[in-house]
């Protein structure tokens, strides 16, 4: 790929983060609790194949939830730490306001008192005091001046008290915002407690595993190629990313990694987006939120794959009914075809 002949498009932005936090809140994905997805066993696969397939899909299960749940603790502090700085930008603004309100009132107030006091300033007291008519025509002019400078003064007043009246609300309506977002921080125990599942969760699949004799680890990685052709024909940015995903075939499964030697299905494909310039989210149920949805009959190679309902797995369709991922410990980067368990396809378009 000629990397200097394309635009390189950068990592999605904190505010774009907040609104898929936001979307994940409101569908309810992001509270749900990790999903009982179904393990990937290998067609006619013996019990035992099945029992670590099973271990596997609950430590990735795990891994995923609790992945999701630091990213939402991350944003949302980070829209905390925004909203008290915007509330204090407010609360300024609100002081500015009001000391112009105040030093407009001093003005009207010197009118008025003027006014009240009496003097040269009514057309009759400048008939009455005028010499001549000339004299009359030129105290009259600068009556009509002055008129015209204590409107202005008055209006001054008046717009300054509207300009302070709303930014105190402004200040007022940011502050609670600053409550809320501190409020909707305190997930960190929610954190730790799905990174403590996810840590005995995957203990006690890699205690399997090891337990696994060589002829059952075999049978749970049979099935799928490692040597599919990485030329997909094709443009645009989903088939950029296939094809570097492709080169990363034979490469193992880890839990929570994200390459380049070792991968989790989400973090495979966030790292071959990361190679052609996008920023995606690390795990499976944010990235099931990019993009446009598309049906399985509409799907073309470059389209995410998600399975399971909350999503917890992820892959790149390669058409023909195939798609490439990173399934499961003790399996590697390969391309197998698709489960019955699909939930959804996406396309990343830019």
């Amino acid at each position: 790929m000629d990397r200097s002949r394309r635009r390189i498009v950068p990592a999605l932005g904190a505010g774009v983060v907040t609104a898929l936090v936001a979307a994940l809140l409101a569908t309810g994905l992001a509270a749900a609790p990790p999903a009982a997805a179904d393990p990937i066993v290998p067609p006619g696969a013996p019990d035992a194949v099945a029992a670590l397939a099973a271990a596997n899909a609950r430590a990735a299960d795990a891994t995923e939830a609790s992945l999701d749940a630091e990213e939402q603790l991350r944003v949302r502090r980070g829209e905390a730490d925004r909203t008290r700085r915007d509330a204090r930008t407010a609360r300024d603004t609100a002081d500015d306001a009001r000391a112009e309100r105040d030093r407009a009132f001093v003005d009207v107030d010197q009118i008025s008192r003027a006014a009240y006091q009496g003097g040269q300033l009514d057309a009759l007291a400048a008939v009455l005091g005028s010499e001549s008519p000339q004299a009359y025509l030129e105290r009259t002019t600068l009556l009509d001046t002055i008129a015209t400078e204590n409107r202005a003064f008055v209006q001054r007043f008046l717009d300054a008290t509207a300009a302070a009246e709303s930014a105190e609300r402004d200040a007022e309506a940011r502050a609670r915002d600053a409550d809320r977002s501190a409020a909707d921080a305190q997930t960190a125990e929610d954190a730790q407690r799905r990174r403590a599942d996810a840590d005995r969760g995957v203990a006690a699949a890699e205690r399997a595993l090891e337990d696994a004799s060589p002829a059952t680890l075999a049978a749970l990685r049979r099935g799928g190629t490692t040597d599919f052709p990485t030329n997909i024909p094709g443009t645009g940015i989903a088939i950029e990313a296939l094809r570097v995903a492709l080169t990363q075939q034979g490469k193992p499964y880890l839990w929570g990694a994200t390459g380049p030697s070792t991968y989790d299905c989400s973090g495979l494909v966030q790292w071959a987006y990361r190679q052609v310039g996008v920023g995606l989210p690390r795990v499976s149920r944010q990235q099931a939120l990019i993009g446009i949805p598309v049906s399985m009959a509409d799907a073309r190679p470059g389209d995410l794959l998600f399975f399971n309902d909350p999503v917890t797995h992820v892959g790149f369709y390669v058409g023909g009914g195939k798609f490439l991922e990173a399934p499961q410990s003790g399996d590697v980067v390969k391309v197998s075809d698709v489960r019955s368990s699909l939930s959804g396809v996406r396309r990343v378009v830019l």
